[in-house]
């Protein structure tokens, strides 16, 4: 080949490079912005839903199609430190339990902070489905993969009050038992759990039952103040027990218990004095006669 053809197609592949960087460049300005596929733009500040395994690989839901909530853009107040909840050995219904029900968390922020919703812990081979809104906005609802675990990151709540809601409930016909955790930015935590389990068990408290019949919440106060516990149950008037311990270090310390016999809720409202460098459990059991009815528990915590 002479040298004029090989200038004639040094020539037409530069000019082809020329066209194929331009492309480049427009899709890069008129693409979306946060990397992700398809023609909706996405907003900077976004619920992305994703599952960690033990080498961090991040998991996108299958049923997820939209950006999840946020709190307002706008804020700019600073951050305080998180509240922390958690709640344990937490029975789920399946989805296609025709008797079951889905456990609802609530609670309140009110300063600019990332949102925590995390679950820690599912029983082996056990499936969750977690759905995550904020001001009854359309909720993300993220699906493990077997064995794997679920967190929501991205949420974030700014300086105006925002009402978040998160609920549990097995996939399809998996009914787990699992640990959640919670964090969010407020002046004055409180959390309300809604559909709870509250099965009896005969008076032979076991993690099994326990699981079914009440709850088991940890968490660490900021500073000195009042814990605020309550509770009610719906069908029957049963027996039960709660119990505060401190369980900043092993074995726990029993602070106080308290046995109700024959009532619906918890009289008088539970308070008891806390502080900042302990870690307290709070631990409501249903000790009443087990049966085939499934009472429906609503609590609520709150704490410094």
């Amino acid at each position: 080949m002479d040298d004029r053809v090989w200038k004639n197609v040094s020539i037409a592949l530069g000019v082809i490079c020329a066209l194929l960087i331009g492309v480049a460049a427009a899709l890069m300005v008129v693409g979306p912005k946060s990397g992700t596929s398809g023609d909706t733009p996405q907003p900077s500040a976004s619920l992305v839903a994703s599952g960690p395994t033990s080498s961090g690989e991040s998991i996108t839901p299958s049923d997820s199609s939209s950006p999840g909530p946020t709190g307002s853009a706008t804020a700019r107040s600073s951050a305080a430190s998180p509240a922390l909840i958690s709640f344990s050995n937490l029975a789920l219904d399946a989805a296609k339990d025709p008797l079951g029900s889905t456990r609802t968390f609530t609670f309140q922020s009110n300063g600019v902070g990332d949102i925590i919703a995390s679950v820690t812990k599912i029983s082996k081979g056990g499936y969750v489905k977690m759905c995550l809104s904020v001001d009854g906005s359309k909720p993300n609802c993220p699906i493990n993969r077997p064995n794997h675990l679920l967190i929501i990151v991205g949420a974030k709540s700014d300086a105006t009050p925002n009402t978040w809601t998160l609920s549990l409930v097995g996939y399809g016909t998996s009914h787990p038992t699992v640990d959640v955790t919670f964090g969010w930015t407020t002046t004055t935590p409180q959390i309300t759990l809604t559909h709870g389990r509250f099965q009896g068990n005969n008076g032979k408290s076991t993690a099994a039952t326990d699981a079914l019949g009440g709850l088991t919440a940890t968490f660490k106060p900021r500073g000195v103040g009042t814990l605020n516990f309550q509770a009610t149950w719906t069908i029957v008037s049963t027996d039960a027990s709660m119990s505060l311990s401190d369980v900043s270090s092993s074995p726990a310390i029993s602070l106080d218990q308290r046995k109700f016999q024959g009532v619906d809720h918890i009289t008088p409202v539970f308070t008891a004095n806390v502080d900042g460098t302990k870690s307290y459990q709070v631990k409501l059991v249903n000790t009443g006669a087990a049966g085939t009815d499934r009472p429906d528990l609503t609590a609520q915590i709150s704490f410094p």
